[in-house]
């Protein structure tokens, strides 16, 4: 009498274990996801900041190299336009 509903019951809980390990499965494909498109966002923003640094210390570098060659700004009286 009691095997019909054991096997009842075990049929039940082993549909809820196959579904709960499905939701958790696509949760953590869902967050894979998001976490690799932040992971690119950063990454992408990393190379942008690394392009911005390299600029500056160019210029600076330049600008040490101007001072020591004793190259300065021309004053606005000094520059001549050519058409």
């Amino acid at each position: 009498m009691y095997r019909p509903v054991l096997a009842v019951i075990c049929i039940i809980f082993g549909v809820f274990v196959y579904l709960w390990q499905q939701t958790t499965a696509v949760r953590f494909g869902y967050k894979v996801s998001e976490l690799k498109n932040e992971y690119e966002r950063i990454n992408s923003e990393n190379d942008s900041l690394r392009l911005k640094i390299n600029s500056i210390l160019a210029l600076e570098k330049m600008d040490k190299i101007a001072r020591d060659k004793n190259l300065y700004k021309p004053a606005e009286k000094d520059i001549v336009y050519i058409d």
